[in-house]
């Protein structure tokens, strides 16, 4: 098979193949890092992770209506499970809040007619710190709803299994065998069938 074929090959698979891609590299980041977190080829894995992972969001939000929707809910949380975690540790809060502030401040500046006393002076800057404020507590909140999802979904065991998840899903799809919640079906309706039985 030459190269166009390869890539063909994949485009025609794209879900299946960032699965078992996501799945892999999920549980290579969980081994090097349950063997020794300050190595070079964890942090290695976990640059290679991210840029998968932001990929893999990418393609789950232009192309994922086509996809199954338990493999886009696998996808979705093995991406930002990939994405966040070099950035569990980072306070984006305070940089968003900074950049609002400056926003408000150059807003300020321009205003006219009956707001022109807020343009200059102590006005301004009050509402500029008001600004930053609001703005520093919005995306407070969701970074720290956003850092306790990653913080649990990059528990190395967690990790682990779902990256050993995404592989399964992955060559499952690749073969034709369904996907793990066809598996799942089939064995509640036989288990159910076999309950109702005499």
């Amino acid at each position: 098979m030459d190269a166009d074929g390869i890539l063909q090959s994949i485009k025609d698979n794209l879900p299946e193949t960032l699965l078992v891609a996501a799945g892999l590299m999920a549980i290579f980041i969980a081994i090097s890092y349950f063997r020794d977190k300050e190595s070079l080829l964890y942090k290695f894995l976990m640059v290679v992770g991210t840029i998968l992972g932001a990929f893999i969001i990418y393609e789950s939000v232009t192309v994922g209506s086509e996809w199954y929707e338990f493999t886009r809910a696998v996808i979705a949380v093995a991406g930002f499970a990939l994405v966040i975690r070099p950035f569990r540790n980072i306070d984006f809060a305070i940089v968003l809040a900074i950049i609002a502030m400056v926003i408000a401040y150059i807003y300020l500046g321009g205003m006219t007619g009956d707001f022109e006393p807020l343009s200059e002076g102590t006005p301004r800057l009050v509402l500029t710190v008001v600004a930053g404020a609001f703005a520093y507590m919005l995306f407070n909140y969701v970074q720290k709803v956003a850092m306790l999802v990653g913080k649990l979904l990059n528990c190395w065991p967690f990790l682990f299994l779902l990256g050993a998840i995404c592989v399964v899903e992955g060559v499952l799809m690749l073969t034709g065998n369904g996907s793990l919640l066809d598996i799942y079906y089939d064995y509640m309706g036989s288990t159910a069938g076999s309950e109702s039985s005499p």
